[in-house]
C-alpha cells in the first residue's frame, strides 16, 4: 500500500496543515514567486557578457556600457565612459543619453552577478527597443577583481 493512500498518513497530514497553515501558506507563495521569476528569466532572453567580450563590443561596434548603481556609488568609480541610468530612470523612459544606441551593443553593470536591477533594466530597454542588451557577467564586482580600471571622472 501506498504511504499517500494509507489513510493514518492522510489524517497526520491534515492535522499537519490545519495547525501550520501559515507556513505552508508561505512556503506555495514562495514556490509561486520562484517559479513566476524562473520564467521571467528564461523568457527574457538576455545575454550575458563577459568583460573581454564587453569591452570588444564597446571599442569594435561602438557600444556603451550603461552603469545602473546608485549615483554615490556610481561616484566612487565606474568604467570609464560609463553612462549612469539608474532603474528608476529607465522605467521612466530616461535614456536619452542612450537613445542614439538603440541597434548597438548595450551593457548593463550592476553591482555584481546577482543584481537583480541590472537584469529588470536589461528586460525593460528591450522592450523600449534597445536590440543589443547583454549584462556584464559578475557586474563591477567582476570587473575590478580582474584589475580592469575604473574611473572617477
Amino acid at each position: 500500500m501506498s504511504e499517500l493512500a494509507n489513510p493514518e498518513f492522510q489524517s497526520q497530514l491534515y492535522a499537519f496543515f490545519t495547525r501550520h497553515y501559515m507556513m505552508v501558506g508561505g512556503f506555495f507563495v514562495v514556490l509561486v514567486w520562484l517559479i513566476v521569476v524562473q520564467f521571467k528569466i528564461s523568457t527574457a532572453r538576455i545575454s550575458k557578457m563577459s568583460t573581454t567580450l564587453a569591452i570588444n563590443a564597446v571599442n569594435k561596434e561602438e557600444g556603451v556600457f550603461v552603469d545602473i548603481r546608485a549615483q554615490d556609488l556610481f561616484q566612487k568609480g565606474h568604467i570609464a565612459n560609463a553612462v549612469s541610468l539608474t532603474l528608476n530612470d529607465i522605467k521612466s523612459n530616461k535614456v536619452q543619453q542612450i537613445d542614439k544606441k538603440r541597434d548597438c551593443p548595450v551593457i548593463i553593470v550592476g553591482k555584481d552577478k546577482f543584481d537583480t536591477d541590472a537584469f529588470n533594466a536589461a528586460r525593460m530597454l528591450k522592450k523600449q527597443g534597445f536590440s543589443k542588451v547583454s549584462l556584464l557577467d559578475g557586474g563591477l564586482l567582476d570587473w575590478a577583481s580582474n584589475n580592469l580600471p575604473l574611473t572617477t571622472k
